[in-house]
């Protein structure tokens, strides 16, 4: 099997520096996300707003998307990055005990670390199929 191999494969080009300004504002929108579930996280419970009516499905898609953000925007390892976002998600429920009218729950937990892992990887795969992309193989 021969393979051929087109230049540039694996480098994402952009013209001039649009390059930049997309990491930048996927880094921006990941740190906005942090603050975001932060607040949300340590506001009294009367003050939370409910958007999807599921604890679990609201956790899940908030870390997703800044498990998306991060591996946009940064190009740090994924243990590190999924390590952290799981701590946070498990540190904003404990500190959840002390609020009133909130409760901590392990499986608001779950659904954030796992959203966060997802959403890592989720961009991980795409960057690998993007980066393939640029590949012909003949047999």
């Amino acid at each position: 099997m021969s393979r051929l191999e087109l230049k540039g494969a694996g480098h994402v080009t952009m013209p001039g520096n649009l390059h930049l300004v997309c990491k930048k504002l996927a880094r921006i929108g990941a740190w906005l996300a942090v603050v975001t579930i932060v607040v949300l996280s340590v506001v009294p419970g009367y003050m939370r707003p409910e958007i999807f009516g599921n604890d679990y499905v609201e956790h899940f898609i908030a870390y997703f998307i800044t498990g998306v953000l991060f591996a946009v925007g940064y190009q740090l390892g994924l243990l590190s990055s999924g390590a952290l976002l799981a701590i946070s998600a498990g540190s904003l429920e404990f500190v959840q005990l002390w609020i009133p009218g909130r409760i901590a729950s392990a499986g608001d937990f779950a659904a954030g670390a796992i959203g966060a892992w997802l959403g890592l990887l989720v961009m991980v795969a795409v960057r690998r199929a993007y980066e393939r992309m640029f590949v012909v193989s003949y047999e």
